[in-house]
Protein backbone atom coordinates (compact mmCIF):
# COMPACT_ATOMS: atom_id res chain seq x y z
CA UNK A 1 0.00 0.00 0.00
CA UNK A 2 2.72 2.35 0.60
CA UNK A 3 4.65 1.87 -2.29
CA UNK A 4 1.73 3.19 -4.47
CA UNK A 5 1.66 6.38 -2.33
CA UNK A 6 5.16 6.96 -2.59
CA UNK A 7 5.35 5.99 -6.19
CA UNK A 8 2.45 8.80 -6.39
CA UNK A 9 4.32 11.25 -4.53
CA UNK A 10 7.34 10.82 -6.89
CA UNK A 11 5.08 11.33 -9.81
CA UNK A 12 3.67 14.87 -8.76
CA UNK A 13 6.71 16.11 -8.26
CA UNK A 14 8.25 15.17 -11.43
CA UNK A 15 7.00 14.12 -14.99
CA UNK A 16 9.85 12.91 -16.78
CA UNK A 17 13.06 15.17 -16.18
CA UNK A 18 10.54 18.24 -15.97
CA UNK A 19 11.20 19.78 -12.12
CA UNK A 20 8.18 20.82 -10.21
CA UNK A 21 8.60 23.97 -8.32
CA UNK A 22 6.39 24.81 -5.26
CA UNK A 23 7.13 27.15 -2.48
CA UNK A 24 9.39 24.81 -0.23
CA UNK A 25 11.84 24.26 -2.90
CA UNK A 26 11.88 27.39 -5.42
CA UNK A 27 15.05 28.73 -4.03
CA UNK A 28 16.78 25.90 -5.95
CA UNK A 29 16.80 28.19 -9.03
CA UNK A 30 19.32 30.30 -7.61
CA UNK A 31 21.87 28.00 -8.77
CA UNK A 32 22.96 26.58 -12.27
CA UNK A 33 21.15 27.36 -15.76
CA UNK A 34 17.24 26.86 -15.32
CA UNK A 35 14.54 27.55 -18.07
CA UNK A 36 11.22 27.61 -16.37
CA UNK A 37 7.82 27.59 -17.52
CA UNK A 38 4.81 29.36 -15.42
CA UNK A 39 1.45 27.86 -15.98
CA UNK A 40 -1.91 26.98 -14.65
CA UNK A 41 -4.01 24.30 -14.99
CA UNK A 42 -7.01 25.57 -16.82
CA UNK A 43 -5.11 27.73 -19.57
CA UNK A 44 -5.79 26.12 -22.78
CA UNK A 45 -2.26 27.63 -24.43
CA UNK A 46 -0.38 25.90 -21.10
CA UNK A 47 -2.07 22.05 -22.21
CA UNK A 48 -0.81 22.80 -25.71
CA UNK A 49 2.49 23.12 -25.21
CA UNK A 50 2.93 20.58 -22.10
CA UNK A 51 3.96 17.51 -24.30
CA UNK A 52 6.42 19.67 -25.57
CA UNK A 53 7.70 20.56 -22.61
CA UNK A 54 8.12 16.93 -21.41
CA UNK A 55 9.99 16.18 -24.38
CA UNK A 56 12.42 19.05 -23.94
CA UNK A 57 12.84 17.49 -19.79
CA UNK A 58 13.64 14.28 -21.10
CA UNK A 59 16.24 15.67 -23.83
CA UNK A 60 17.89 17.84 -20.89
CA UNK A 61 18.80 14.51 -19.19
CA UNK A 62 22.02 14.39 -19.55
CA UNK A 63 22.86 17.77 -19.91
CA UNK A 64 23.87 20.99 -17.64
CA UNK A 65 20.26 22.14 -18.17
CA UNK A 66 17.56 22.37 -15.21
CA UNK A 67 13.83 22.21 -17.09
CA UNK A 68 11.14 22.92 -14.89
CA UNK A 69 7.77 24.10 -14.18
CA UNK A 70 5.27 26.04 -11.51
CA UNK A 71 2.13 26.21 -11.31
CA UNK A 72 1.05 29.59 -10.31
CA UNK A 73 -2.73 28.74 -8.83
CA UNK A 74 0.08 26.68 -6.08
CA UNK A 75 3.38 28.50 -6.16
CA UNK A 76 2.08 31.91 -5.23
CA UNK A 77 5.67 32.68 -3.64
CA UNK A 78 7.94 32.33 -6.79
CA UNK A 79 5.17 33.21 -9.50
CA UNK A 80 4.06 35.95 -7.48
CA UNK A 81 7.69 37.46 -7.44
CA UNK A 82 8.22 36.84 -11.05
CA UNK A 83 4.91 39.16 -11.23
CA UNK A 84 3.78 36.55 -14.20
CA UNK A 85 0.78 38.38 -15.92
CA UNK A 86 0.26 36.43 -18.57
CA UNK A 87 0.51 32.27 -19.10
CA UNK A 88 2.97 30.28 -20.43
CA UNK A 89 5.22 32.74 -19.62
CA UNK A 90 9.03 30.92 -19.65
CA UNK A 91 11.67 32.44 -17.73
CA UNK A 92 15.69 31.57 -18.22
CA UNK A 93 17.55 31.60 -15.27
CA UNK A 94 21.59 31.68 -14.81
CA UNK A 95 23.49 31.40 -11.03
CA UNK A 96 19.91 33.60 -9.90
CA UNK A 97 19.65 35.90 -12.90
CA UNK A 98 16.28 35.70 -14.79
CA UNK A 99 15.22 36.66 -18.00
CA UNK A 100 11.67 36.39 -20.31
CA UNK A 101 11.76 33.98 -22.88
CA UNK A 102 10.00 35.57 -26.00
CA UNK A 103 10.50 33.24 -28.46
CA UNK A 104 8.72 30.17 -30.36
CA UNK A 105 6.81 27.64 -28.42
CA UNK A 106 8.46 24.89 -30.59
CA UNK A 107 10.81 22.13 -28.83
CA UNK A 108 13.64 22.76 -31.09
CA UNK A 109 13.63 26.40 -30.95
CA UNK A 110 13.84 25.67 -27.39
CA UNK A 111 16.82 23.48 -27.73
CA UNK A 112 18.69 26.00 -29.87
CA UNK A 113 17.90 28.78 -27.32
CA UNK A 114 19.88 26.75 -24.60
CA UNK A 115 22.22 25.73 -27.01
CA UNK A 116 23.62 28.63 -28.24
CA UNK A 117 23.02 30.83 -25.71
CA UNK A 118 20.66 32.81 -27.35
CA UNK A 119 19.34 34.03 -23.57
CA UNK A 120 22.81 35.78 -23.20
CA UNK A 121 20.85 38.39 -26.23
CA UNK A 122 18.40 38.88 -23.75
CA UNK A 123 18.08 41.77 -21.17
CA UNK A 124 17.96 40.84 -17.62
CA UNK A 125 15.67 41.29 -14.63
CA UNK A 126 16.58 44.54 -12.60
CA UNK A 127 18.43 43.46 -9.45
CA UNK A 128 15.62 45.08 -7.61
CA UNK A 129 13.52 42.34 -9.37
CA UNK A 130 14.31 39.34 -9.19
CA UNK A 131 13.45 36.74 -7.20
CA UNK A 132 15.14 35.88 -4.10
CA UNK A 133 16.05 39.65 -3.80
CA UNK A 134 14.86 41.80 -0.62
CA UNK A 135 12.33 43.69 -2.52
CA UNK A 136 10.45 40.83 -4.45
CA UNK A 137 10.32 38.40 -1.42
CA UNK A 138 8.74 41.10 0.57
CA UNK A 139 6.18 41.76 -2.20
CA UNK A 140 5.73 38.02 -2.83
CA UNK A 141 4.71 37.60 0.89
CA UNK A 142 2.47 40.52 0.45
CA UNK A 143 0.74 39.10 -2.52
CA UNK A 144 0.39 35.88 -0.92
CA UNK A 145 -1.34 37.25 2.37
CA UNK A 146 -3.29 39.15 0.73
CA UNK A 147 -4.12 36.28 -1.76
CA UNK A 148 -5.29 34.07 1.57
CA UNK A 149 -7.14 37.50 3.00
CA UNK A 150 -9.48 36.96 -0.04
CA UNK A 151 -9.82 32.95 0.29
CA UNK A 152 -10.96 33.58 3.72
CA UNK A 153 -13.50 36.39 3.36
CA UNK A 154 -14.97 34.09 0.06
CA UNK A 155 -14.95 31.01 3.13
CA UNK A 156 -16.98 33.59 5.63
CA UNK A 157 -19.45 34.60 2.75
CA UNK A 158 -19.84 31.39 1.07
CA UNK A 159 -19.71 29.30 3.50
CA UNK A 160 -20.08 30.30 7.14
CA UNK A 161 -22.82 32.49 5.27
CA UNK A 162 -21.62 35.74 6.81
CA UNK A 163 -22.80 39.20 5.76
CA UNK A 164 -20.05 41.39 3.26
CA UNK A 165 -20.01 44.01 5.99
CA UNK A 166 -19.28 41.78 9.01
CA UNK A 167 -16.64 39.53 7.22
CA UNK A 168 -15.05 42.70 6.23
CA UNK A 169 -14.59 44.30 9.60
CA UNK A 170 -13.42 41.13 10.98
CA UNK A 171 -10.38 41.32 8.20
CA UNK A 172 -9.82 44.31 9.28
CA UNK A 173 -10.09 44.36 12.93
CA UNK A 174 -7.79 40.96 13.18
CA UNK A 175 -4.48 42.70 11.52
CA UNK A 176 -5.38 46.33 13.20
CA UNK A 177 -5.39 44.64 16.51
CA UNK A 178 -2.53 41.76 15.59
CA UNK A 179 -0.51 45.81 14.91
CA UNK A 180 -1.32 47.46 18.53
CA UNK A 181 -0.51 44.27 20.18
CA UNK A 182 2.99 43.67 18.47
CA UNK A 183 3.36 47.79 19.14
CA UNK A 184 3.08 47.12 22.92
CA UNK A 185 4.53 43.75 23.03
CA UNK A 186 7.80 45.71 21.52
CA UNK A 187 7.64 49.00 23.83
CA UNK A 188 7.33 46.66 27.08
CA UNK A 189 10.20 44.53 25.81
CA UNK A 190 12.27 47.68 25.56
CA UNK A 191 11.16 48.94 28.66
CA UNK A 192 11.57 45.50 30.41
CA UNK A 193 15.29 45.07 28.83
CA UNK A 194 16.39 49.13 29.37
CA UNK A 195 14.22 50.20 32.41
CA UNK A 196 13.38 54.07 33.22
CA UNK A 197 17.17 55.37 34.45
CA UNK A 198 17.21 57.35 37.23
CA UNK A 199 17.45 61.42 37.99
CA UNK A 200 20.65 62.41 37.94
CA UNK A 201 20.04 64.01 41.44
CA UNK A 202 19.48 60.68 43.39
CA UNK A 203 22.44 59.07 41.74
CA UNK A 204 24.32 61.82 43.27
CA UNK A 205 22.15 61.79 46.80
CA UNK A 206 23.11 57.82 46.66
CA UNK A 207 26.55 58.73 45.83
CA UNK A 208 27.00 61.37 48.94
CA UNK A 209 25.46 59.00 51.77
CA UNK A 210 28.92 56.83 52.48
CA UNK A 211 30.93 60.10 53.18
CA UNK A 212 27.86 61.41 55.64
CA UNK A 213 27.63 58.50 57.01
CA UNK A 214 31.66 58.17 57.75
CA UNK A 215 31.67 62.01 58.85
CA UNK A 216 29.00 61.46 61.92
CA UNK A 217 31.39 58.41 62.72
CA UNK A 218 34.29 60.31 62.88
CA UNK A 219 32.83 62.85 65.05
CA UNK A 220 31.40 60.49 67.50
CA UNK A 221 35.21 59.04 68.10
CA UNK A 222 36.08 62.57 68.88
CA UNK A 223 34.05 62.73 71.64
CA UNK A 224 34.33 59.69 73.44
CA UNK A 225 38.32 60.68 73.31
Amino acid sequence: MIKPIVLSFLVALVYGEVVVLTDDNSHIVQNGEWFIKAYAPWCGACKSIAQSWIQLGAWSEDKEYNIAEIDITVGYSLSNQLLVTRIPTLFHVKDGVFRTYQGSRQVEAWKNFLLEGQWESLEPMSWYRRPGSATMTIFGYLVSFALKVNDLHDYLTKEVKMPVVASVTILIAIPMIAMIALFIGTVWAIHSTFGKPKPAHTIGMQRSQPSTVNKGEDEADKKEQ
